[in-house]
């Protein structure tokens, strides 16, 4: 069986965090699917740091059908002080999406949802805040590129699917996402490009970064 090429690359490393540029279309971590088993992000970051008698631990997430950037800890404790900035708020996600519809640059929208699932995989829901989790995500329209708009957008809350679910709430179709726009673009264009952490955290580096796909 040909061996599947690593669906990453490094954007940085010491000897206390691994940062990579995840590719769309693969797991963060593998599923109840046999055939992700192995080919998951997680499994590669293992095999990669067991030869240097490191392991990866898995400190947030990306959907499938997103890329861009995750960090990981290369220890338990690192792993929860960094899990912990991201609970609390302190870690500043950008991404950037494409939209179909063509609107004017400058328009900022805050979108306030309660989120909830109907099982592990499953549809993402808006409803009641006593039901569902909160998620805050803050959307600015940016450049046009010839297939659409792109959006500039951060998040204080990482809940699944919720950048898709604020674009949806916004009448808006993100291109390639089948499940919420309907839409049949050959990727989903939803990538994160940066990630920045509190000053006081235990790592060297705080901020790192990779180059927008499409954001000018």
């Amino acid at each position: 069986m040909k061996r599947k090429i690593a669906p990453y690359q490094i954007v940085y490393e010491d000897q206390d965090i691994l940062v990579v540029n995840k590719q769309r279309e693969v797991f963060s971590i593998r599923t109840k699917d046999k055939r992700t088993y192995a080919h998951n992000l997680y499994h590669y970051l293992y095999e990669y740091l067991e030869k240097k008698k490191e392991r990866p631990y898995i400190v947030h997430r990306l959907d499938y059908e997103t890329s861009g950037l995750i960090i990981f800890a290369k220890s338990k404790v690192l792993k929860d002080s960094l899990q912990s900035a991201f609970e609390k708020r302190q870690v500043i996600r950008r991404y950037e999406a494409v939209i179909e519809e063509r609107i004017e640059p400058g328009l900022h929208w805050e979108i306030k949802q309660y989120l909830s699932s109907n099982g592990k995989g499953g549809m993402v829901y808006e409803t009641d805040p006593s039901l569902g989790k909160e998620a805050i995500t803050h959307l600015t329209s940016a450049n046009q590129i010839q297939i659409g708009t792109v959006l500039s957008i951060t998040i204080e809350t990482g809940r699944r699917a919720q950048i898709r679910k604020a674009i949806q709430s916004l009448g808006f179709h993100l291109l390639g996402d089948k499940k919420y726009s309907q839409s049949e673009a050959k990727r989903m264009y939803l990538n994160a490009y940066s990630l920045t952490f509190p000053e006081d955290m235990p790592i060297q580096k705080k901020n790192f970064e990779v180059k927008p796909l499409w954001l000018l």
